[in-house]
């Protein structure tokens, strides 16, 4: 979160630090001074960037108020305490957690302290998706109340292959484990020996994907820093005048973990085996970036050099290589560590590899490496236009999302500071950003930018908060993604697509013939002279959870010319364009030669 860039901007000119002679304190350097607390003074102005007149339609409409989601994130702030523990936020966890067909929502609670310090959970919320933009609270009848620890994320995953998603919770003291019984979960953190028996633990984002190729899904949690009660330094802001939250690089880093799945409802760690390091996580993403059926794991740390770990594990023989310096996705454009929160990936340049996307800190870039496959990446937010929209921002959550299905992947950022007194013209609260992917067909990969349209994303676009984790979701199955918040101090936010459904698309649920979730699969859309490829992934974003089928936009074509699946087992399935008709969703077994049409609010039932 906390790095400096070693440039100042002032509105979208960008200059030299070194241009002005009052030396600058941003980023770590802003509140890493170990001095005696001050009086917090009073709360900061908040000002929004002016807003610019919108160039075409609306794209998402707010429809929180009337959908029943209510769940406001707490940080404990109140408190006055100023610790570390109250900048992270949290995620947005979506499942269909009864089968039904709708996409249901659950959203970590965050937490309080008590009058002795007493680190304590706010409750988590689960929503059932009734229809319509439409949610029930039913946290309490589905078994989910007891969750009493300060929690962040949402990690969603089928771990026994029951075709019943089960949901990892993880926070600040602990994580749980959930089993989903057919809409009733249980916990079994204890029985299944995922909790992590050591003195301090504060895990951030996880995922799940069948890391080993034995049929069943295993799990990477990420974890941040060694912060406590016993190591809470004080720490100022950058006129050193005032008491604020510390930055990361006060704090060692803590060692993330990876569970191998027993098959028995029980899991190993297999951390030190596998070759995972520590580091100051926030966000992870599990895709496959080099095409070779395995999938890998990319690590955001805060203020340290982010991690790429290539797969070269066999069944029950965890192996990685962390090679995200040597492959040049460590790093910023100038070699220096960023503070980096959330992460995603996508082909956004028709390439046909899965480059990533990282968000910064406020005075750094947010990072995209474009995937040169197979020896490299290169960093390219500046060329592609994605540096333009400023360095004020602390980017958290993000999602590729093709918002108007013309089959190019656009990028949504979730912003919010983390410190009580941002370094101008950095702001507490922060405008999201909708950046527009440019790409047409025929395009140089090398060609493709992005243009900024979050003026034209609606009414909450020209808001403040504090934005954290997101996750995208189509919640009404009409093939226009939308968007779940979570925001601090705030409710979370339901934002509805309603751009013009001009486009065509096709909707793709996958199921393994092994392991129900094929994480590392690929999808190649043939349509219209160009290849659409999407991967299969897991986590993504921060502390979050998608939406576990995939939309490919289509643009104005009314059919596909062919559909190719790559499965992680090796298998290679085709089908042709009449077996799929476009603008619904499709169910395909892997292994099956004909895919099963889904039915708004139906799916095949666990198993078929």
């Amino acid at each position: 979160m906390w790095k400096h860039s070693g440039w100042l901007e002032i509105g979208l000119t960008l200059l030299p630090a070194a241009v002005f002679p009052v030396a600058l304190l941003i980023g770590c350097n802003a509140n890493n001074t170990n001095t005696t607390p001050g009086v917090t003074a009073s709360k900061p102005v908040e000002t929004s960037p002016q807003a610019d007149t919108p160039k075409g339609p609306v794209i998402f409409e707010d429809v929180t108020a009337d959908s029943g989601v209510d769940l406001i994130y707490r940080t404990g702030e109140e408190a006055g305490h100023l610790s570390i523990l109250e900048s992270l936020g949290g995620g947005v966890g979506i499942l269909d957690y009864d089968q039904d067909g709708l996409m249901d929502i659950f959203l970590p609670g965050g937490g309080y302290y008590g009058p002795n310090k007493e680190i304590l959970g706010a409750p988590c919320k689960l929503y059932r998706n009734l229809g319509n933009f439409k949610f029930q609270d039913v946290t309490k009848e589905a078994g989910l109340d007891g969750i009493n620890f300060y929690s962040h994320g949402a990690a969603v995953g089928d771990f026994d292959n029951d075709g019943w998603p089960d949901l990892l919770v993880t926070g600040y003291g602990r994580l749980a484990l959930f089993h989903n019984r057919q809409g009733k979960f249980v916990d079994v953190t204890e029985a299944s020996k995922v909790n992590i028996p050591r003195p301090l633990h504060w895990s951030s984002s996880a995922g799940w994907a069948d890391l080993d190729g034995d049929g069943l899904l295993d799990l990477m949690v990420v974890h941040y820093v060694d912060w406590s009660w016993n190591n809470n330094p004080p720490c100022r802001d950058a006129t050193g005048e005032r008491r604020d939250v510390c930055s990361p690089k006060q704090f060692n880093p803590l060692p993330h973990n990876l569970f191998l799945n027993n098959g028995d409802g029980t899991f190993r760690d297999v951390t030190q085996q596998a070759g995972i390091i520590p580091g100051k996580g926030l966000g992870v993403l599990i895709c496959d970036f080099n095409h070779d059926r395995k999938p890998d794991i990319y690590v955001a740390n805060d203020t340290e050099p982010n991690y790429l770990y290539l797969n070269n594990s066999q069944p029950g023989q965890p192996r990685f290589e962390e090679a995200a310096a040597r492959l040049g996705v460590a790093l910023s454009e100038e070699g220096v560590p960023n503070g980096s929160m959330g992460v995603d990936a996508a082909d956004y340049d028709g390439s046909g590899h899965f480059s990533i996307f990282v968000t910064n800190y406020q005075h750094e870039a947010h990072a995209l490496y474009r995937n040169l496959r197979p020896t490299s990446f290169r960093y390219v937010s500046a060329p592609t236009g994605i540096q333009a929209i400023g360095l004020i921002y602390v980017g958290w959550g993000t999602v590729f999302i093709d918002y108007d299905n013309n089959g190019a992947e656009d990028i949504f950022i979730s912003n919010g500071h983390v410190v009580r007194y941002p370094p101008p013209p950095g702001t507490l609260k922060q405008r999201p950003v909708l950046l527009r992917n440019l790409r047409k067909p025929g395009d140089r990969p090398f060609d493709v930018r992005f243009e900024q349209v979050t003026d034209q994303g609606g009414p909450y676009f020209r808001k403040m908060s504090m934005g954290r984790g997101c996750a995208k979701v189509d919640l009404d199955n009409d093939g226009r993604v939308d968007l779940v918040i979570s925001r601090c101090q705030e409710p979370a936010v339901i934002l509805r697509n309603v751009y013009p459904q001009e486009n065509h698309w096709l909707g793709l649920s996958l199921e393994g013939a092994k392991c129900k979730e094929p994480i590392g699969a690929e999808i190649i859309v043939e349509v219209g002279g160009q290849k659409l490829h999407r991967p299969v992934k897991s986590a993504g974003s921060y502390a979050s959870t998608n939406d576990p089928r995939i939309v490919v936009g289509l643009g104005k074509a009314e059919r596909i010319d062919k559909l190719t699946i790559l499965w992680p087992s090796g298998l290679d399935q085709t089908f042709s364009g009449e077996a799929l008709p476009v603008d619904r969703y499709w169910h395909i077994k892997e292994g099956d030669a004909t895919p099963k049409p889904m039915a708004p609010g139906k799916v095949p039932s666990p198993g078929s």
